[in-house]
Formats: C-alpha cells, structure tokens, sequence
C-alpha cells in the first residue's frame, strides 16, 4: 500500500491550479489575529478553487487565518475569502518578497460562484503539474571545468602561475 507522503503533490490536489501575472493581480490580506489587523497588500502567482499562491512584503506566520480580498485580471468585482496560510516558501530558496499558500476556507457570498464562472472562462493558462515527491531530497548537479580538463578538451595546454 502506498504513502500519502510518496504519491506525487498533482495526485493529491482536489482543483486545477492556473497561473496568474503578478503585475496584473492584487491580493489585499488582512490578518484576523488581535496583534495585527492592518492590511497588506500583494500580487497572486497561482490560484485555484481551494487557494493561492500569493506574495506579500513581510511573511505571515504558518497557520495565520486571515480575509483576502483578490482583484483578478478581467474579473468583473474582487473575491472576498477567508483562509490558513499553509505554507511560507524559505528566504534563502525565494529571495524578495514572501511567496505563500493560502488555503480557502470559506468564501464570502456569491464569491466561490465568481472564481468559479472566472476560472471556468480559460482566461488563465493551466499551472504545471508537480512531479517531484514529497520525500524525495532536492538534488543539484554542477559541472566545474578546471583549467586542465579545459586545455584536454581544446587541445592547448594553459599554464597556471601561483605568482
């Protein structure tokens, strides 16, 4: 029987995801905790019916609940949702502003109708499905050339000075 933890992230994903153009988004978060409630606003990478991933200047703690208001590219009023953040991508892989996830939870009336008839409308363009597996370790490969293996392979031999 196979783990959850080894089957591909695209097989377990309830909704298709679709891309959107950051510079043609806008996603205003307002945190629902007593210590901050000022809203931040942001740009929308991917969305779905059941979340989005989303960047803000200053990182969300994990788990914040929160109200976002979307503003969509050729969406015809804002979609107002409430949601967890499920994920805050790590500064050292995703330099800049913080990429999030935010999973919906409840949708304000009539919204989870709207993304549905926008999405329905193809005026996104699919996300890409990931392959990779959860327990899977990420992997680099680099080729170095050194001097001689470059002299080898050009036929010229090069010298090095320490001087």
């Amino acid at each position: 029987m196979e783990s959850n933890h080894t089957q591909p992230i695209a097989d377990r994903r309830a909704h298709d995801r679709f891309v959107v153009e950051p510079m043609y988004s806008a996603v205003r978060v307002t945190p629902r905790s007593a210590k901050s409630s000022e809203p931040l606003d942001g740009h929308i990478y991917e969305i779905s019916l059941g979340g989005m991933r989303f960047e803000l200047d200053e990182a969300l703690p994990r788990d914040s609940v929160v109200t976002a208001e979307l503003t969509l590219p050729g969406c015809e009023a804002p979609i107002t949702v409430d949601g967890r953040v499920l994920r805050v991508f790590d500064v050292v892989d995703d330099p800049g502003p913080r990429r999030m996830v935010l999973e919906f939870e409840t949708f304000a009336a009539g919204a989870r109708e709207l993304l549905t008839r926008y999405l329905g409308q193809k005026w996104l363009r699919k996300a890409p499905t990931q392959s990779l597996e959860l327990e899977s370790e990420p992997t680099c490969e680099v080729m170095i050339e050194t001097n001689e293996a470059a002299s080898k392979a050009s036929g010229t031999r090069k010298s090095v000075s320490a001087a």
